[in-house]
């Protein structure tokens, strides 16, 4: 199945302009490798693809050249390398020498392209080398997101549809997205578990095999205290949503702060800074979230009960939805950026319970776009005051409420529109479309 992110490798793969590495980032499992393998073999230009944690040969022999020339030589003379090709490494980061080489990746082979994927690759540059500014692009490989959980268990066409924008959508199939929707919440996307889902075997067991291996994973390449992994896991989970505090962790301050930094060079934690227009005066916690929506479910204390969109109904019950939608909005927003997500959270100050969820920078426009993630089934006012506020405060025009209610435009005065989005239309692409429907925004 092809990949929405294809398209951004595909893009970077043309800019023949700059020759830069391209590196491919994302936690195991969630399609790496078969996303840029099934790129290659779609592309005209012959090329060759290597995995340096099974082919222990190959990777002694790229550790044991001495210098740039002699690895060029290498792939040549022994792997049949052709000029004007793409030459791909996957798992690059099990080399201990690659990564000496990526500067002259860029500057002295102008006739090949490099491709580098990892699940670790934040340990690809060791402490010894200096890191090559301005030589790589990168993009994040991320679970399955709705639209493409829906392409593999209903097909196409129900997924261009979501991927379109609409105007409208029928009552029917709302209420049929937010069943599915529930579905997705508790399958997630990990490809190998939604095949399961799809063929009726236990995809829960996939998805604990996966974090199973990225525990152990973890604990072979990582000092600091490795044993605390699912704990930490554990404690996202269960706050997401909220502002995420170092003593919802078992163990001291110091050590939290290191193992979430190496989870989130793992793409298994994402982290939102929330921020005031007074950076000055404001200190306010991050938001954390995890990787796949499945694991949050799984990942989440027992004494947190299941929800579902339709029929948990009592509001206290409800309040985890929240969380989950917001976990499930951001990998949405996020996808395919690496290391500076293009998304933040706002608060008006240290004691203002006025706040928006997620503000989304988008720079082709010029707009900073606020979004606020309710679990309701209606729209309200009360829902959107914060956006309404954000945007008096920052002369903007166009904001976004992600809940289960029915798709919904409001024009609430002082130019501002809101748009009500359902959580199964709240993609990144979606945003920007209704944006400029509905504000007549033109470029230039």
């Amino acid at each position: 199945m092809k990949r929405q992110i294809e398209n951004k490798l595909y893009a970077l793969l043309a800019d023949k302009s700059r020759n830069n590495v391209i590196i491919v980032e994302g936690a195991r499992q969630v399609g790496k490798s078969y996303m840029v393998n099934h790129v290659l073999q779609s592309q005209p230009l012959p090329y060759l693809s290597f995995d340096l944690e099974k082919d222990f040969k190959l990777r002694r022999q790229i550790d044991e050249t001495g210098d740039f020339s002699d690895f060029k030589t290498l792939m040549y003379d022994q792997y049949g390398l052709a000029k004007n090709s793409i030459l791909f490494f996957d798992e690059a980061q099990e080399s201990k020498n690659l990564a000496n080489y990526v500067k002259s990746f860029k500057e002295d082979w102008p006739e090949i392209q490099v491709i580098l994927t990892g699940s670790s690759m934040n340990r690809f540059f060791s402490e010894d080398t200096r890191i090559p500014v301005g030589r790589t692009r990168s993009i994040t490989v991320f679970t399955f997101n709705f639209s493409e959980f829906i392409q593999y268990v209903k097909g196409e066409e129900l997924a261009d549809f979501l991927r379109s924008a609409p105007d409208q959508v029928a009552p029917s199939r709302h209420k049929m997205m937010l069943d599915l929707f529930d579905r997705y919440m508790l399958v997630g996307g990990y490809p190998e578990a939604v095949i399961a889902y799809q063929n009726g075997k236990p995809y829960y067991d996939i998805i604990d095999e996966i974090m199973a291996g990225l525990e152990e994973d973890f604990r072979r390449r990582e000092a600091q205290q490795p044993e605390l992994f699912r704990h930490v896991v554990q404690a996202v989970a269960n706050f997401i949503g909220s502002p995420s505090k170092l003593t919802h962790f078992d163990t001291t301050k110091y050590q939290a702060k290191k193992i979430i930094e190496a989870l989130k060079g793992w793409h298994i934690i994402l982290e939102v800074e929330q921020c005031s227009f007074d950076p000055q005066r404001s200190n306010f916690l991050p938001k954390r979230y995890l990787h796949d929506i499945g694991v949050v479910n799984r990942k989440r204390s027992v004494a947190v009960p299941s929800v579902s969109i339709l029929e948990t109904i009592d509001p206290a019950l409800r309040i985890p939805l929240g969380g989950l939608f917001e976990n499930a909005v951001l990998l949405n927003l996020v996808k395919g950026e690496a290391a500076r997500y293009a998304v933040g959270t706002w608060k008006k100050g240290n004691n203002s319970d006025i706040e928006v969820d997620f503000v989304l920078d988008v720079p082709e426009f010029g707009v900073m776009i606020p979004i606020e993630c309710k679990a309701a089934l209606s729209l309200k006012s009360k829902q959107y005051r914060n956006l309404v506020h954000y945007l008096k405060l920052t002369g903007g025009n166009f904001g976004v409420v992600v809940s289960a209610a029915p798709l919904e435009k409001v024009s609430v005065g002082d130019g501002i529109t809101i748009m009500n989005i359902p959580i199964y239309l709240a993609d990144k692409e979606n945003i920007k479309t209704y944006f400029k429907n509905y504000t007549g925004f033109k470029r230039g």
